[in-house]
């Protein structure tokens, strides 16, 4: 460069600081700069202004300075053309003038008085600024009444002064003079107290929508309609979660959002519908329309052997298709969830009718559902067939199964009354599997419902999950545990091998290890010389399997009423084949030959209804003595007189 050069630049430079402002002063690093020619070529530039270099070159990605896109159609919509407003519309940055006009340290450099021009940008060109093909229209305002962070909309009737209804004034989605001046066809809280930005934000070039976790930390709509889903009391830190790391801390992001949520028409639909994606196709849109049924195609869609073809997080379906950012494979319901009772029983709520549902934190409408959270765990429902549910376990299940018909069975009857004893093990037992509070408070053990039970797989044929203990390295297949056992027995052992499933709290006192104390045993195979009633077609030598003496665990019942045993024993035995009783030589129940209880065995109980004596009588005939046959110094399983 001459000494020409070099003297018209100096000239150049000293005139534009003549030229400042005295507000200059008011600017914060890094506009406080004094060396024009870092923004500014005096030579000659493509851009307006003698802009040599903008502000992209401090304000992108990774740089120096935040980065930002500018509010454009190419980061917005095109609805209303191809347009830009460049970055001067909005800020000064020579001026501060939010600073010095308001006494204010918010520093983002909003000018006081906007002359926006809204210009007609070529879309194909590479951006992110664009030069101007022409001036579609010029915005003039007011002085802008832009005080704190949540004022981009002041709340009075006048827009002039609002920085951005100013602009919006002539837009589909904002476009009204009225008092607060929020999108009206969305109701009054949909921007929640003047912070656009709160949804719109500068590094999206203020598109529609924002970030749908800054959102909906907050309740949205008329009357908070629209539940608070993310932040502190949202659903996303109760107890269980859909995209969990195992605790209640909160790890969702929007994209997890959008693997179930439909965008289009967002804020648009009205309550309580919800618009809701296909997790294979990425495409079909599902409608919540406060129904359960209308959920469960929806639910399925990633619940299901493929999980969710549409979205993968890690974007390697090699190892499963995982929707969120959790990496975990959704559990396969829909394989088995066709032909199981609850599909066809519960076609009205569906999934609904266990899962989601109003809570305590919400406004309890009838159609306040949510699947995003909950107090209970695997999603479960607070409010079950109109009832609050008491605790996730058999809450859960004995709202619809009691005694208002809503299931077709009763078993909240067979758990009625509380029965505890102490058998020769020293155990402490209840007559039932450990299920009730206050069979927990006696023996120490925890064994919910679906321990034993799979909902989404139940039949009336079968309602016991394929296998309770799966790393346990048995497997429920016949001579596994012993020699001509059954896949049932190996199901029972799962538990009383003393090597329990997760799902299963053991009791206080171990229990007899049936696995291994079982084959040495009368019933267990070994010969013996007790006389067999031979109408009940069992002979010397038999291998029972558990459920010939026990019932399976509600505590023993029949369809017509509940009558209390030991250790869960039948009120009936059957013969060989299952359906037919047999007799024994008394019974507490004159009425009713064929049932028997066994209450006390202890050594001092002569009563032959009640020690063990009758019971053992239905296929043991001539049975000597009156003591109780069950006692701890007689009979039971681990000795070999058993």
């Amino acid at each position: 460069m001459n000494r020409y050069h070099r003297t018209l630049e100096a000239f150049a430079l000293a005139l534009l600081l003549f030229a400042a402002p005295a507000t200059a002063q008011a600017l914060d690093a890094p506009h406080n700069i004094v060396e024009c020619g870092q923004c500014h070529s005096v030579h000659g530039a493509t851009y307006p202004n003698m802009l040599g270099v903008l502000c992209e070159s401090c304000h992108y990605e990774s740089g120096p300075a935040t980065a930002v896109k500018t509010h454009s159609s190419m980061n917005t919509s095109d609805k209303y053309g191809d347009w830009e407003v460049d970055c001067w519309s909005c800020h000064n940055p020579h001026v501060q003038e939010q600073d010095d006009a308001y006494a204010t340290s918010y520093g983002m450099f909003l000018k006081v008085d906007r002359v926006a021009e809204i210009k007609e940008i070529d879309p194909g060109a590479a951006g992110p600024y664009y030069f101007p093909l022409s001036i579609l229209r010029t915005v003039p305002s007011s002085a802008i009444e832009h005080t704190d962070t949540n004022t981009f909309i002041d709340g009075d009737i006048d827009s002039d002064d609002d920085v951005c209804q100013v602009c919006h004034l002539s837009t589909s989605c904002y476009n009204t003079g009225a008092e607060f001046n929020t999108h009206t066809n969305y109701g009054t809280d949909s921007q929640p107290l003047g912070l656009c930005t709160s949804c719109h934000y500068h590094d999206d070039g203020f598109g529609a929508g924002g970030s749908c976790i800054s959102c909906h930390a907050l309740s949205q709509g008329a009357g908070d309609y629209r539940r608070q889903v993310t932040g502190v009391g949202g659903d996303f830190q109760r107890l269980s979660h859909h995209v969990s790391d195992g605790t209640t801390t909160e790890i969702v992001d929007d994209p997890d959002c959008q693997v179930c949520h439909d965008q289009s028409n967002h804020q648009g639909i009205s309550e309580p519908e919800v618009k809701l994606l296909d997790a294979d196709d990425g495409v079909t849109s599902y409608t919540f329309d406060g129904t359960g049924a209308s959920l469960d195609t929806f639910c399925l869609a990633c619940h299901d052997s493929d999980s969710s073809q549409a979205f993968d997080a890690d974007g390697n379906p090699g190892n499963g298709y995982q929707p969120f950012v959790d990496g975990k494979t959704p559990t396969d319901i829909a394989t088995v969830w066709t032909g199981s009772s609850h599909a066809t029983g519960l076609t009205t709520e569906g999934c609904m009718s266990c899962h989601g549902g109003s809570d305590s934190t919400t406004v309890s409408q009838p159609y306040d559902r949510n699947v995003h959270g909950s107090a209970f765990t695997s999603l479960r429902s607070t409010v079950v067939a109109s009832e609050t549910v008491p605790n996730e376990d058999e809450g859960l299940c004995l709202a619809c199964h009691d005694s208002d018909g809503t299931a077709s069975t009763d078993i909240e009857a067979m758990f009625a009354g509380t029965e505890n004893f102490q058998p020769a093990s020293n155990a402490l037992l209840n007559t039932r599997h450990d299920v009730y509070a206050s069979d927990e408070t006696y023996s120490g053990a925890r064994m919910p419902c679906t321990a034993c039970h799979d909902p989404h797989a139940a039949t009336s044929a079968n309602t016991l999950v394929a296998d309770p203990d799966p790393t346990d390295g048995v497997m429920p297949t016949a001579g596994n545990s012993w020699a001509g056992s059954s896949w049932l027995s190996e199901w029972c052992l799962d538990c009383h091998d003393n090597s329990f499933p997760s799902s299963v709290t053991p009791p206080t006192n171990a229990l007899v290890n049936i696995a291994t104390e079982f084959p040495g045993d009368q019933h267990g195979g070994a010969p013996g010389d007790v006389g067999i009633v031979l109408e009940g077609g069992y002979a010397q030598g038999d291998i029972l399997d558990c459920d010939v003496c026990h019932n399976r665990g509600h505590g023993d019942g029949t369809s017509s009423g509940t009558y209390p045993n030991l250790a869960n024993l039948r009120a009936i035995i059957y013969e060989v084949d299952g359906v037919t009783p047999l007799i024994p030589d008394s019974s507490w129940d004159p009425g009713n030959p064929e049932i028997v209880r066994v209450l006390d065995v202890g050594g001092a109980n002569f009563d032959a209804t009640t020690n063990g004596k009758a019971w053992c009588s239905t296929c043991h005939a001539s049975m000597h003595g009156n003591k109780g046959c069950l006692s701890g110094v007689c009979h039971n399983h681990s000795m070999s007189t058993f």
